[in-house]
């Protein structure tokens, strides 16, 4: 079968992810160390909740407020919270050369805030894509079966018509495990070269 959609990793696929950023961004603006904001944040398992969509921006900008004293505005916050991400030119172009005839599309374990911000603070990476499957809209991260079914749903396609693209191989194993056609990536090379091969079959 054909494919029809493709779908990408956000972290570390198409931008490159740097978490110290968000860390001393936050820190910088609350005034703790980014130890202390990782030690709250992350040690504490608030991510990953959140990850998986357990509180919205607002809920998320009230607790930042609470735990860490963060006294920035929601369109502060969604320049902090963004920090993280680094657009990749080289994946934007080959996002690009994909459309069309092929849908794309995020398939990202973040939460809800980022998928709020990310058309604001980097719209040359939102708007290379029909849609943005987040976790926290999911209700499930990869490589939770759940995660990639819902995505599919939502997008109205088979596994057997879609192609996924991330660098954790967790995540291309829960993939492959419910019958899509899943790619490690390195690098965007590679991964050109990969697609063409798959997509002209």
């Amino acid at each position: 079968m054909r494919p029809k959609l493709i779908l990408f990793d956000l972290g570390d696929v198409v931008c490159r992810f740097r978490p110290r950023r968000r860390l001393a961004a936050l820190a910088a603006a609350c005034g703790v160390s980014p130890e202390q904001v990782e030690s709250t944040l992350y040690d504490s398992g608030l991510v990953d909740r959140w990850d998986h969509g357990l509180a919205s921006p607002t809920e998320i900008h009230g607790t930042l407020r609470e735990e860490l004293g963060y006294p920035g505005d929601m369109a502060a916050l969604h320049e902090v919270w963004c920090s993280a991400f680094e657009p990749d030119p080289r994946m934007l172009a080959l996002v690009d050369g994909l459309r069309p005839p092929y849908r794309t599309a995020l398939l990202t374990n973040n939460d809800l805030l980022v998928m709020e911000a990310l058309p604001e603070v980097l719209p040359e990476v939102a708007a290379r894509f029909d849609a943005l499957l987040f976790s926290g809209r999911l209700m499930a991260a990869k490589p939770d079966s759940a995660a990639y079914h819902r995505a599919l749903e939502l997008m109205d396609c088979s596994p057997g018509e879609a192609v996924f693209i991330d660098d954790k191989p967790a995540n291309v194993a829960g993939a492959r495990a419910v019958g899509l056609t899943a790619i490690h990536f390195t690098d965007p090379e590679e991964l050109s070269t990969t697609l063409d091969e798959l997509l002209e079959q």
